[in-house]
Formats: structure tokens, sequence, C-alpha cells
């Protein structure tokens, strides 16, 4: 009777796990897009263009100064149509100018009928309240509901070293973790550094995915509404801002590969 019960437990064992795995198989195949749209959004230099280049697995967003047009870029990937509209970045302590608004709102109309998701992309480092509020200025130009369409991708996380993730989040404070809230704590960390076919990719969409079926569907630019961008700029300094250069309050040393991005802006 015991050898009975030992058996059967045994059995229930072995299959549980594959039971388990079958499921998690079946409800990645339903949430699977045949297509995927995906708008990118930063300030300058943090990796930004670089993070459209290891989606796509090639180099199809350069790394320009003075980046003032959204560039639309579509390939497959891993069986899906994937579109990935890259957006002028903004400044990290500079106005924005309105024309940069402007064209950074165009940007979620060039994947009709709208982005899946937006990628934050946030450069790991020094993150403070000027940080936060002109994520808030910028992204609140889509719409209150943009957050739910939103992953905050993590970049240049190779300095943490042995530092993980959650605790760097934890350690930068109430700034960063305000952000992550607004769009339910949904964040994804990838290595740029990686050429041609990106292990992380892969996982990234199925993130994607998750918040499609999670919030059902994708962001309407339609529902947008239209709020007259700030004219309190200065046009004599305008020009002059294009050129800013990045911001140097991180604590963190960069990898050398940021020294080339740190001359090129996205």
């Amino acid at each position: 009777m015991e050898a009975s019960k030992a058996l059967q437990t045994e059995a229930k064992d072995a299959t549980g796990p594959g039971e388990a795995k079958r499921a998690a198989a079946a409800a990645k195949a339903a949430n699977r897009l045949p297509e995927v749209r995906l708008v990118v959004l930063g300030w300058r230099w943090p990796g930004k263009s670089l993070t459209g280049n290891s989606i796509l697995g090639r180099e199809e967003f350069h790394l320009e100064r003075a980046a003032e047009f959204c560039v639309k870029r579509e390939t497959e990937v891993l069986g899906r149509q994937v579109t990935v509209v890259d957006t002028p970045g903004w400044f990290s302590a500079q106005d924005t100018p309105p024309s940069y608004k402007q064209e950074l709102v165009r940007g979620a109309s060039l994947c009709p009928p709208g982005p899946h998701v937006f990628l934050l992309v946030i450069p790991v480092g020094m993150f403070t309240e000027v940080d936060r509020a002109r994520i808030e200025e910028h992204v609140s130009l889509f719409g209150e509901h943009v957050w739910k369409h939103t992953i905050v991708v993590f970049t240049w996380a190779e300095v943490l070293k042995t530092i993980s993730i959650e605790r760097y989040i934890r350690r930068e404070g109430k700034e960063l973790q305000s952000v992550l809230e607004r769009c339910k704590r949904r964040y994804f960390v990838i290595n740029n550094s990686i050429f041609g076919e990106h292990p992380q990719v892969g996982r990234l969409l199925e993130r994607v995915e998750k918040v499609v079926a999670e919030e059902g569907g994708y962001y309407n630019p339609e529902e947008v509404e239209k709020k007259p961008l700030d004219e309190n700029q200065n046009p004599a300094r305008e020009g002059r801002e294009l050129g800013a250069r990045p911001k140097q309050n991180s604590v963190l040393s960069l990898p050398k590969t940021t020294e080339v991005e740190t001359l090129s802006s996205e």
C-alpha cells in the first residue's frame, strides 16, 4: 500500500512539471503576435538607438548628432513582423524645442494603427528628480493612458557588475521608483554590447506580448488630447541646445563602449 502511494506520488511529480511547461507554452502561443509595433523613447545618449538596433538585429538607427526626426524601420524577428520607431531624444536639463516635441508625438502615428508598447530607455546611473521630471514632461505628451503601454528598458547595466537591478532600483529611491510605478513596474534589462542575433530580444518581445494581453490591445494615437506645446523657449537658445552635451551626473563609470555614444546623438 505504502509502495503504491509512493509510486503514485512519483508519477504526479514526474508529470507535474511537464504539464506546467506545456501550459506555459500554450499561454505564450496564445499571446504571440504576428506583428509587434514599438516606439523607443528617452533622452539623448542613453543607448536609445542602440536598443532599437539590438531588437532589429542590425544597425538600422545611426548614432548621428542632433537627430531631429523620427526614424521607422521594420524587419522579421523570431517569426514576428517587428516595427521599431526611434524618436528624437530630449535634453537632460535644457528645454526641449517645441518642434522636437511635435516630432516626438508624431512617432506614435508612424506605426498604424498604433504602437503596442513604448520602450522608455533609462541608462543605469544616478537618477535624479530632474530626470524624473523630464520623463514625466515628455511621456505625458502622449496622454495619461500611454503608461499602460510602457516598459522601462535599462541600458548599461553592465556597470553594476554584482549589484542586481532590483538593488539598484531600491538604491535610487523614490524618483526612479515613481516612474516604474506609473508603468506597473514593468521593466527589462538589455545589453546592447551584443551584436547580431540577440539572446534577450525574444524575452523582450514576450514581455511586450504580455503587456498587450494584460492591457487589451495597443496605444491609439487618436485618443491623445491635443494640447498646445510649451512655447516659452528662447529661440536664440534653440540652435545652441541641439548640440547639448550629455548629462554628467552618473556616479558609475560607464564601459568604454559608451565613449563612442557620448560623441553621438540619438
